[in-house]
């Protein structure tokens, strides 16, 4: 009778003692946890072939069932460009609730200040702009649950081209980016696209962009319709630009742009409007330059005269183009005439046109109902005047 007496008195210290060790256990591994999970992400990393990357800290909210990624910074090896590939300063991958009470186990990725540096260079050893399916695979391997949610903050993407003289340099900074959808299928949402990316921010030259895709995303082949526009851009800014594309540079002007592009089954189509304003070529440090360059300039400025615009005073063109991913076809004839008929017959509006469809085009790039890709669909009277 006493010894069942001591097993009972002695049984809730050993609960207690049990309690306290799972306690600790359970402490211990909380702790480790973000020093394992950053361990395994630099290593994996490390195995990028090509490229080196580092995260400073990772943060576990195992009740959010999420994890933060701080101070990520991705880098070409063999490169002489300094600006890392990929950085950003936060990404957050969580698991998206409001699907998971539907079934689905998928996650929400947020990133904050995420900036994309692309460059062009003279060697292969110093290019990032090979992208490749190795991305995908540390994406799936750092996050294995399939993304449908994405959205960035404050984001920056810069293309920098030192293959040419002088260096080219264009970027769009305060970037704000949200895409939905993006593991979904057709009908899952009741339409042709399922997924939508919604982008804003701020060019070079104090320019605005708006850019709008749809699109099927687990299509086998690229299926969308994308929008962009570009407005308010200071053209001396771009005067770096200039000369090393057309050795022009310009002392006022304004640029506006917009395009629409459609894709299925392997084709594509689309076109392009850019629209240069109150243009003028008579720039300071024209003296400076040699004789060759300040003669093709002229030549520039008087061809840009000729197929200005006057009522206007503005310079525009509509650039179609057409056919398969890797095999492009741009409509040269069809842009040089589209000059003329702008400044002298009929002028296009800089908005969008929504004259292609991704499902009128065929897999060669031409339109189903025969239309050409070249010809301007009539706007809406809403839209700036098209009368001379």
């Amino acid at each position: 009778m006493r010894a069942v007496v001591q097993h009972v008195r002695r049984w809730p210290q050993r609960i207690v003692i049990t309690v306290m060790v799972v306690a600790v256990v359970l402490i211990a591994a909380r702790i480790a946890l973000p020093l394992v999970v950053k361990h395994q992400i630099n290593g994996r990393l490390a195995e990028i072939p090509g490229y080196s990357g580092h995260v400073s800290d990772v943060d576990i909210a195992l009740l959010r069932g999420a994890y933060q990624i701080h101070g990520i910074s991705i880098f070409r090896e063999q490169s002489q460009v300094r600006q890392p590939f990929f950085s950003a300063r936060l990404i957050d991958f969580s698991v998206a609730w409001r699907e998971l009470f539907r079934g689905k186990l998928v996650s929400d990725i947020h990133i904050d200040e995420g900036k994309l540096n692309v460059v062009q260079d003279d060697t292969a050893a110093t290019t990032q702009d090979d992208l490749d399916r190795r991305w995908q695979d540390v994406i799936q391997d750092v996050f294995p649950i399939d993304i449908t949610h994405l959205e960035l903050k404050d984001g920056a993407v810069r293309y920098l081209d030192n293959s040419r003289e002088p260096n080219v340099d264009v970027f769009v900074r305060n970037l704000q980016l949200g895409a939905t959808g993006l593991r979904n299928r057709v009908g899952e949402s009741g339409g042709e696209f399922p997924a939508e990316i919604v982008a804003q921010g701020d060019t070079l030259g104090g320019g605005r962009l708006e850019l709008l895709i749809r699109a099927e995303p687990l299509a086998a082949e690229p299926h969308f319709h994308l929008t962009a526009t570009v407005d308010g851009v200071n053209l001396p800014a771009l005067n770096e630009e200039l000369k090393a594309y057309a050795n022009v540079d310009v002392s006022q002007g304004t640029f506006r742009m917009a395009a629409e592009m459609a894709g299925k089954d392997g084709g594509f189509q689309g076109y392009v409007k850019p629209f240069f304003e109150d243009l003028d070529f008579n720039n300071l440090e024209d003296k400076r330059e040699g004789l060759l360059t300040r003669i093709w300039e002229n030549v520039v400025a008087g061809l840009a005269w000729l197929v200005k615009n006057k009522s206007r005073d503005q310079v525009g063109t509509r650039i179609p183009f057409e056919g398969r991913f890797g095999d492009p076809q741009v409509g040269l004839w069809t842009t040089i005439t589209n000059l003329f008929r702008h400044g002298f017959i009929r002028a296009f509006n800089p908005t969008i046109e929504g004259s292609v469809t991704a499902e009128n085009v065929r897999p060669d790039g031409k339109s189903i109902d025969g239309r050409d890709v070249a010809e301007e669909k009539e706007e809406s009277p809403a839209g700036a005047p098209t009368g001379r």
